[in-house]
């Protein structure tokens, strides 16, 4: 329906029923038939909801919630008690096993090294063998290493004698030398005074011949020639 500023509500009709407009007249005892008589509704009051037992509701709840915790936590407990007990049997099964296991793992070991004592002897053997073979091999090589070293030593004497000779041979000259040098030593003041002598005899043979080359200029110089020679 639409809401008009306009409508007025005193304008609607008025719609009645009325006795006159019926299209047939009934009877009294088809009206008592037809009648349909209304009872009068009791009235009921109505109230509000009761919030009392939402709240014991929830104090239950509470409670329950509080004992589930308790059981929890003590079922907790007990869980690690038992947990720690287990680990404890664990580990005493586990020790007892690893003893076990070590008892029989020594017998089977001994077992095994009773079997395998023939082959790792024939092993041994063998690397004693090849071990032989060659300290054999290396004590050749060092008998050829040392017969060349004793002839290198022999070499070595030989040179060493051969050079002890040449310094002999070296002193005894050195020995001469210093004997010439100390007799050169001692001739020389002798060599100086025969050496000043011989500068006087030079400068007389030089006077001497210029006398003679001044007599032959002179002519028949003989006698005179004569007793220069003889001087």
């Amino acid at each position: 329906m639409r809401n008009d500023p306009y409508d007025d509500v005193d304008d609607v009709p008025h719609l009645s029923a009325k006795d006159d407009d019926d299209d047939f007249v009934v009877g009294s005892e088809a009206r008592d038939r037809t009648t349909v008589y209304s009872r009068t509704t009791p009235v009921v009051k109505v109230k509000g909801p009761s919030t009392g037992p939402l709240w014991a509701l929830v104090g239950a709840l509470f409670i329950a919630f509080c004992g589930l915790g308790w059981w929890s936590f003590q079922q907790v407990s007990l869980m690690e008690q038992q947990l720690v007990a287990t680990q404890e049997s664990f580990a005493r099964i586990s020790e007892e096993a690893a003893g076990r296991l070590q008892d029989i793992s020594g017998k089977v070991v001994a077992t095994e090294s009773l079997s395998s004592d023939g082959e790792a002897l024939k092993q041994r053997i063998k690397l004693l063998e090849a071990q032989l073979e060659d300290q054999d091999k290396q004590r050749e090589g060092v008998e050829g290493q040392q017969g060349s070293l004793d002839k290198r030593l022999e070499q070595m004497a030989a040179q060493t004698a051969q050079q002890q000779t040449e310094n002999a041979q070296t002193q005894e000259q050195l020995k001469s030398v210093v004997a010439e040098l100390a007799a050169l030593k001692t001739a020389l003041p002798d060599l100086k005074t025969a050496q000043a002598e011989q500068g006087k005899l030079d400068a007389q043979i030089k006077s001497v011949a210029a006398d003679v080359a001044t007599l032959k200029k002179q002519g028949n110089p003989s006698a005179a020639v004569e007793r220069l020679e003889q001087d």
